[in-house]
């Protein structure tokens, strides 16, 4: 028996009026169009990155004028209010000076570091520093078990790797305990000591394997992260410097005596110098 056929489907069929036909015909015609890119502008004139900007004057100078900008902040402070300068500033400018100092000893260890005993000298302060957290913790962290199998972990320094990372790891258990340890000798003063001996033993370190031809990529960004953090910390003193002095000027613009008191600090090298362009400034006398 034959099956009966199936009727056949009809097509659909689309109907173009003239406006459609129209329509359609110039979209055919019309070449797609991608969506505009952003386009950022950026000024011709544009500092360069702070990381990459090299001090415009010896570090030691900015500091010691930081220094002492601070101290005459302090002494004009009721005459400087009205130039938005406060004793606040007085004490940023120390700070800042402080951190300023430290970032750039740091950076002289790493580039003076040639001989092993540099980092001998370099060593013992860290090893003095990680014993000294370590008794502290055990005896004051005494409550808190994970505290003190960390410690159990750390147990006995093996190398210079060892210290390094021993110290570290004690310094942010120093940082949790932080209410363990107030009242004790391991004052918040001796960890920054801490902190910023490891640094320099650190720096010693990579500078002297540096100069024995075992330098290695993670040395090569130690040396690099030293000076991007001495840059960064010379930028920040040296831009709130200027910005005291200047409104310390603008406050004594009728008086020259007091006005000379708030002269900036004399640079020795271009602003925007990039570094590896021009060697470091030379310390004005």
């Amino acid at each position: 028996m034959a099956k009966p056929k199936k009727p056949a489907a009809r097509k659909a069929t689309v109907k173009f009026t003239p406006r459609k036909a129209a329509a359609a015909a110039a979209a055919a015609a019309t070449p797609a169009v991608a969506a505009p890119t952003p386009i950022v502008a950026k000024r011709p004139d544009a500092p360069a990155a702070p990381v990459a900007r090299r001090p415009d004057a010896p570090p030691a100078l900015v500091a010691k004028h930081a220094r002492r900008l601070a101290s005459q902040v302090r002494v004009d402070v009721a005459a400087l209010a009205h130039a938005k300068v406060t004793a606040a500033d007085a004490h940023r400018l120390e700070t800042l000076a402080d951190a300023l100092d430290a970032a750039q000893e740091a950076w002289l260890v790493i580039q003076d570091a040639r001989a092993v005993g540099v980092v001998a000298s370099t060593r013992d302060p860290v090893r003095a520093g990680r014993d000294h957290v370590f008794a502290a913790l055990r005896t004051f962290a005494d409550a808190n078990p994970t505290t003190q199998s960390a410690l159990d972990d750390i147990g006995e320094v093996q190398g210079d790797d060892d210290l390094i990372s021993d110290t570290t790891r004690l310094l942010a258990l120093a940082k949790k305990h932080h209410h363990d340890l107030d009242g004790t000798d391991l004052t918040d003063a001796r960890l920054a000591a801490i902190r910023s001996a490891l640094g320099l033993f650190a720096a010693a370190r990579g500078g002297a394997q540096a100069a024995a031809g075992t330098t290695t990529q993670a040395e090569d960004e130690a040396t690099r992260g030293a000076r991007r953090a001495r840059n960064r910390a010379f930028w920040a003193l040296a831009d709130l410097d200027r910005q005291v002095a200047r409104r310390g000027q603008y406050a004594f613009r009728d008086d020259e005596a007091k006005r000379a008191r708030y002269a900036m600090y004399r640079r020795s090298a271009p602003t925007a110098a990039v570094e590896g362009a021009s060697p470091e400034p030379t310390p004005v006398k």
